[in-house]
């Protein structure tokens, strides 16, 4: 029996700003599965035109067509499930823009096939919404509807991304939180079935993986220095083809006199050159922000 799911966010961006982040593959790339590092995005932002959203490691993905498209007020598509092989019924998504406070009241009207799923697609809804909220406080809201999504110049690839944490350890404890299973699993996706593999050497492999979650991460040890730096290759590992290794490094310093804390700078360098490094900078920075709160 069909149920209706309807929920409501308010996002601080006008309705023309919103509407379009729903219709490119940039656009939805920059919020809907953010912490999925490996998600695919094809979007064909037209009546008739279809959608895919899948991630292969996760096993988990949704496909459509767009039915009824009223810029900047009203978005209709079609839904169909995918969990791995096996694809579920299809179902409509009804999406409402509204001028609401300086910014827009989304509702989304999820017409369900049966009542089992509903909640799983609140949380789902509320998490990918929130998402789309927390973006025009990054100024990562596209400024409107672009007619079609141009190639990028080579000059706009990105090579690589930088972060850094402060972590409140010693540079000898937050060093040994990366290379010991135990320490891993206070911080590296936590409250998960997370499994640990660490040959901690020069030239040891590491595998992190959750079958829960489908997602797992695989490299080698290029160099270890202890306390000071490590070096990494890094690949996403899933069912598909093997994804490219990239390489990631990893320094330590001490913040302050005392060395009672620690500034982490973690550079990932991309064997293919990104357009958009929404997703890995997402992914990073919770895993860093668990280092601080819950590592060493």
């Amino acid at each position: 029996m069909t149920r209706d799911l309807v929920i409501t966010q308010h996002v601080p961006a006008p309705p023309h700003q919103v509407y379009a982040a729903w219709l490119t593959p940039e656009g939805m790339s920059r919020w809907w599965w953010v912490s999925i590092g490996d998600t695919q995005y094809a979007v064909d932002g037209r009546v008739g035109g279809d959608y895919l959203v899948e991630s292969v490691g996760a096993g988990i993905g949704v496909r459509g067509t767009f039915t009824r498209l009223e810029e900047p007020s009203l978005i209709e598509l079609t839904w169909i499930w995918l969990e791995g092989a096996v694809a579920g019924p299809k179902e409509h998504v009804r999406i409402e823009l509204s001028p609401q406070d300086g910014g827009t009241l989304v509702t989304v009207t999820h017409h369900v096939a049966t009542g089992d799923g509903v909640e799983s697609y609140r949380q789902g809804w509320e998490h990918v919404l929130g998402n789309l909220a927390r973006l025009p406080q990054d100024g990562a809201l596209p400024s409107g509807t672009p007619a079609g999504v141009a190639r990028p110049a080579a000059a706009d690839l990105q090579p690589a991304i930088t972060l850094t944490q402060v972590v409140p350890a010693t540079r000898a404890d937050t060093f040994a939180a990366w290379l010991e299973p135990k320490r891993l699993a206070q911080w590296w996706w936590p409250g998960q079935d997370t499994t640990y593999e660490i040959d901690a050497r020069r030239g040891g492999q590491f595998a992190i993986r959750s079958a829960q979650t489908g997602l797992g991460a695989t490299g080698t040890y290029v160099e270890l220095v202890e306390g000071e730096r490590l070096v990494m290759t890094w690949s996403w590992e899933s069912p598909g083809p093997p994804a490219p290794q990239d390489l990631v490094t990893v320094t330590f310093r001490d913040r302050d006199n005392g060395g009672a804390s620690t500034l982490v700078t973690l550079v990932h360098e991309f064997a293919i050159p990104q357009a958009d490094t929404t997703n890995p900078t997402h992914g990073w920075t919770a895993v860093l922000d668990s280092l601080a709160e819950h590592g060493p």
